[in-house]
């Protein structure tokens, strides 16, 4: 936490980078089991690395899991699940994930097009919920940030709830993204990077010294 501000560091795919990030305030590091991403790693991977990693929260992110596969992810440690999902996804099906890990550790992430927002009757299903970048086909990790003012919104009239603000945030726009939503929660991932799943050091600790500033 850096005065206040949670933080996730998502893409891990490496202990030394892992390292780095909570080294700078990092709550928890999200690791990404999506094949479709350039940031996936493998659970074996995972597995190979996990006594390397520091003590830092460690989330494992999906696309649409299957039970069996978030039951067998949820025997590896992970503290919490975060699962993205078209908007046309069943309730039931994801209400099956949500029995599964249970809503305390379910991160919820709706493909959700400009013009709608999060449904009703989903919210008490988990009690985290993260808005990224709508992006036709994609499941986040875009690059582009997203629609600040519906985040704004959601986090105001649902506040029982947990908001994380991801899409495209970076030390130079990171601020004006709090300003504008009141997040208290952000999620970084391409803005501090030099290559695809290769974090930046150095512009980690831009971003933490940026965070530190603000709040002084």
């Amino acid at each position: 936490m850096i005065n206040g501000l949670q933080l996730k560091v998502c893409g891990i795919t490496s202990a030394a980078d892992a390292q780095a990030a909570v080294g700078i305030g990092a709550d928890y590091l999200g690791f990404i089991f999506y094949p479709n991403s350039p940031r996936c790693i493998s659970a074996t991977n995972f597995d190979a690395m996990k006594t390397q990693l520091p003590a830092g929260r460690k989330v494992a992110v999906l696309v649409e899991p299957s039970t069996v596969d978030l039951a067998a992810l949820g025997v590896m440690g992970f503290d919490c699940f975060q699962v993205h999902f078209k908007l046309s996804t069943p309730v039931e099906r994801i209400r099956e994930w949500s029995e599964v890990v249970k809503p305390a550790k379910l991160w919820l992430v709706p493909q959700l097009p400009p013009t709608l927002d999060v449904p009703v009757d989903i919210l008490p299903l988990a009690d985290t919920f993260l808005l990224d970048t709508f992006q036709a086909g994609k499941f986040g990790g875009t690059g582009e940030t997203g629609d600040w003012s519906k985040f704004q919104r959601h986090q105001t009239l649902q506040p029982q709830k947990k908001w994380i603000l991801s899409g495209g945030l970076k030390p130079a726009n990171v601020i004006a993204a709090i300003n504008t939503t009141g997040a208290k929660f952000i999620d970084v991932n391409s803005g501090v990077e030099s290559a695809q799943g290769v974090k930046d050091h150095a512009k980690l600790l831009e971003l933490a010294l940026v965070l530190r500033s603000r709040m002084e």
